[in-house]
């Protein structure tokens, strides 16, 4: 009999815990807040730039075209770019991760799409990911 309020003071506790996680999950969609990922890689300005623009595909969706450029000297490959679909309050309402084909050679520029980008009153791309490769060779 000592150990009921032990007992039941353990599960209120346990399902406080529950609650409070279970708030924390679905209190925002973390895909669409100010704060959103928009990268894997912070900082990657300061080795590449990005040029696009966006023009409306045949099927009634948008596809983004550009080129990325190195400013780094090393081989850079797999890479790949974000494409984001923003509405007119500044919310992401789609987004699309595509590799640039072939890498980014240092000190180069290759271009890139992104298809499938649902119409949206602006876009936005950043470099999402990529891996520096020591030598060409090494690539398998």
């Amino acid at each position: 009999m000592r150990d009921l309020p032990r007992f039941t003071v353990s599960w209120v506790l346990l399902g406080v815990i529950a609650a409070a996680v279970a708030g924390c999950a679905t209190g925002s969609n973390s895909l669409t807040n100010a704060t959103e990922f928009d990268t894997l890689v912070p900082g990657w300005q300061s080795k590449f730039a990005l040029e696009w623009n966006s023009e409306p595909a045949q099927d009634g969706t948008s596809r983004l075209y550009g080129r990325v450029a190195s400013h780094f000297g090393q081989y850079a490959s797999p890479f790949r770019v974000l494409g984001m679909a923003v509405d007119s309050s500044g919310k992401v309402i789609g987004q699309r991760i595509e590799w640039v084909q072939g890498g980014v050679p240092g000190f180069s520029q290759v271009s890139f799409k992104i298809d499938h980008l649902v119409a949206a009153a602006s876009y936005r791309v950043t470099v999402w990911d990529y891996t520096f490769i020591e030598a060409r060779g090494a690539e398998q």
